[in-house]
């Protein structure tokens, strides 16, 4: 009886112990919190079917998702710096603190994708045609766009909540009829652009070169305008 408490109590012990580590190991400090993750980095998941799955708070940074079918799945805090996703299919994807940041996107499809928080900065959109890239950024929320390429883009009527697109070069892009709502504009390039009929509500305009744009119908409230250049 007392060699059995006693393989018992070791028993205990180690399985504590393993618990512990799982957790620390899991730590992932990017999403502001103690997460636990799955650390999947540079996983190969070429052509799996995971349509309408929940994948939350999993580590894919560098990981191969070509042709991944994720259509209506549930992403949340994921880790996609680096990854490999193209030809995946995102359509109706709910897309929360997802990081694209140097994804490979060439031919994803991002038809009806709910953003928030998400986050596309530098280059990682270069890739995209103009379709693509419209289904990326309508109605995302809060999401990061910082230093994007949009050059002579077509985004009529898109809507941008607390979006920041701070050193965004947006020069020659069709803003026509975009909504515009506490967005980060800070030092942009607009130079050319068309906004007929946008809604700039609340955008931080501080050093944004709007030279040569066409002002017609904008409605333009509570926007920052110190030092525009």
């Amino acid at each position: 009886m007392r060699i059995f408490a006693v393989c018992l109590a070791c028993l205990i012990g180690c399985l504590a112990g393993t618990l512990r580590g799982a957790a620390v190991a899991g730590n992932y400090d990017d999403w502001g919190s103690n997460c636990v993750i799955t650390n999947s980095q540079n996983a190969n998941w070429a052509g799996r079917d995971m349509h309408g799955q929940s994948l939350e708070y999993t580590d894919l940074r560098g990981a191969n998702l070509q042709n991944v079918n994720l259509r209506n799945a549930q992403l949340k805090c994921i880790d996609l710096r680096g990854a490999d996703l193209r030809g995946a299919d995102l359509r109706g994807t709910d897309l929360v603190g997802v990081d694209f940041d140097g994804a490979r996107l060439d031919g994803v499809s991002f038809d009806g994708m709910h953003g928030k928080g998400v986050s596309a900065p530098d280059g990682t959109l270069n890739a995209l045609s103009n379709e693509q890239v419209r289904a990326f950024i309508n109605d995302c929320v809060g999401c990061n766009f910082a230093r994007a390429d949009l050059r002579g883009r077509n985004l009529t009527n898109i809507k941008l909540t607390g979006a920041n697109l701070a050193d965004a070069n947006l020069r020659g892009a069709d803003l026509r009829g975009v909504d515009f709502i506490g967005v980060n504009l800070a030092n942009a390039q607009l130079a050319h652009a068309k906004l007929q009929d946008a809604a700039l509500v609340g955008c931080n305009l501080h050093g944004v070169d709007l030279s040569s744009v066409d002002f017609t119908n904008v409605r333009m409230t509570g926007d920052n305008f110190s030092n525009r250049l």
